[in-house]
């Protein structure tokens, strides 16, 4: 009967102890799951910093690979990440004066592919302010493409003159912009003077 009684004890403890351990075991956290990455939403925040750097060339590069045929008009209900695409990949046209390749027959390697490549870029960024008109940034980015046109410096200087009277100028760029622009010594004084207070670099027209 003792002996009996001992096996009884000895079994309990037994289980007493084992059941926290194999309690554990079974609650053990998982190791996480390394996070994947989209590479499309990857490569648009690369190009857009790129372009923010001055890097042009990888902008546009960085933006093709993102999103492919960005060549064309995007629909009216395009994916929000191929409009920033496409738009990256205009301002890098603007910037670099269309030296950028926007599509393998767009290289930007001759003066006539150049201005094929403004004039893609200031097709583009009208369609894109016609689809976002409360969008000051894209009006600027307008703007600036338009300005590299004789034939439209009066309008994107008028453009600017407007966010400025309605003290809706998105940047210090903007107003260095307007700066260039403006024909009236007192208002280009006055952009100059905004474009400093924003902490412009490049303020002087």
């Amino acid at each position: 009967m003792k002996r009996l009684a001992t096996l009884l004890m000895l079994g309990l403890l037994a289980v007493g102890t084992a059941a926290p351990a194999d309690a554990c075991l079974r609650k053990m956290p998982q190791l996480a799951k390394k996070q994947q990455v989209d590479p499309t939403q990857r490569d648009v925040v690369a190009a857009e910093k790129a372009l923010a750097a001055g890097d042009h060339a990888k902008a546009a590069k960085l933006a093709r690979r993102a999103v492919p045929g960005l060549h064309e008009l995007p629909p009216e209900g395009a994916a929000p990440l191929a409009k920033r695409a496409q738009r990256a990949l205009a301002v890098a046209a603007v910037r670099s004066g269309g030296a950028i390749e926007v599509a393998p027959d767009m290289r930007g390697v001759t003066e006539h592919d150049r201005q094929l490549n403004v004039a893609w870029a200031q097709l583009v960024l009208t369609y894109q302010t016609a689809l976002e008109q409360d969008s000051v940034i894209l009006e600027v980015q307008l703007a600036e493409a338009l300005a590299l046109s004789a034939f439209e410096k009066d309008r994107a200087r008028d453009m600017l003159r407007d966010l400025s009277t309605r003290d809706l100028m998105p940047t210090a760029s903007g107003y260095a912009l307007l700066a260039k622009l403006e024909s009236d010594e007192i208002l280009r004084d006055a952009a100059i003077t905004r474009c400093k207070d924003l902490g412009g670099t490049a303020c002087q027209a």
